[in-house]
């Protein structure tokens, strides 16, 4: 079972590891606490994520999963082939900010890793139409089983050298999807949109969500059984948010547990109306 599965590590974080958080936002009600990530090799996604990128790797679980920590995220590795890359997916990628992205960039390359573009080229047409934000200094790279990284320019003094960013979804009806992410997450509309990007900001934590227009003649998929297999947001008071939920509309594709094999964590799923498999948990961001 992929939920259970991606949450079972952190069974020894919540006994074993009093000491650790990273986790930022503590006092948001909804964060992005997760990422699962689907891998055909362990060590290689650690040469990327952490040898290259800076994460810190991390044994959980009496299994021993792997788990790539960052400020303000963890990935859950799972041995696992994918069935694709992130590109063709309905979540297009993971945004980390750095204090130097060229530097990082050369870094990135010069381990061996590929460069990419924000959005494909349209059909017929042979170069990508332009990303480019307020936010400063960008690139896109491409990891182990074509996991799309976007890197953009932290300018705050004394930045870390990289930390989540934002999360990057795409879809042709781009503007249909932000808004259903609003309306379950109470989001509101970032300022700045424009005719192929529209931005949502989490409540407490600002800049979070991201929705890019979808050019190629390409049919999307969603992210179940992908490199990126599905985004987990950590909820306060998780039975009421759900209880919200219905209210509004919102089904469970599983529903709300208590797992006392991982500190009583509670976990429950949904997915977008576009096939983003979304686990909600309530725990993860406690942990000290």
């Amino acid at each position: 079972m992929i939920h259970r599965v991606a949450l079972g590590g952190v069974t020894a974080l919540l006994v074993l590891s009093p000491a650790f958080a990273q986790i930022l936002n503590k006092d948001a009600p909804v964060v992005v606490g997760h990422y699962h990530l689907n891998v055909t090799s362990i060590e290689e996604h650690k040469k990327f994520w952490v040898d290259t990128l800076g994460g810190t790797s991390m044994k959980f679980g009496t299994a021993g999963m792997d788990v790539i920590r960052f400020p303000g995220v963890f990935l859950f590795l799972r041995k696992q082939p994918p069935t694709g890359p992130t590109r063709g997916t309905t979540l297009d990628h993971i945004g980390f900010a750095v204090p130097d992205v060229p530097k990082m960039t050369a870094r990135v390359v010069a381990n061996g890793y590929g460069l990419t573009v924000g959005r494909e080229p349209g059909p017929g047409e042979t170069a990508s139409p332009p990303t480019a934000g307020n936010y400063g200094r960008f690139s896109y790279i491409v990891g182990p089983d074509g996991v799309k990284v976007e890197l953009v320019t932290n300018e705050a003094k004394d930045a870390p050298p990289i930390m989540h960013h934002h999360v990057h979804f795409v879809n042709t009806q781009f503007v249909e999807m932000q808004q259903w992410y609003m309306k379950v997450f109470d989001a509101t509309l970032r300022p700045g949109q424009t005719d192929y990007f529209i931005g949502a900001d989490l409540p407490g934590v600002g800049y979070m969500l991201n929705f890019f227009s979808w050019l190629p003649a390409q049919v999307l998929v969603g992210t179940t059984g992908r490199a990126i297999d599905h985004i987990g947001f950590e909820v306060r008071n998780l039975p009421e948010f759900i209880t919200k939920l219905e209210a509004k509309g919102i089904k469970l594709k599983e529903p709300y547990r208590r797992v006392p094999e991982l500190g009583n964590l509670g976990v429950a799923a949904l997915a977008d109306p576009w096939g983003t498999s979304i686990e909600l948990t309530e725990g993860l961001r406690d942990l000290r």
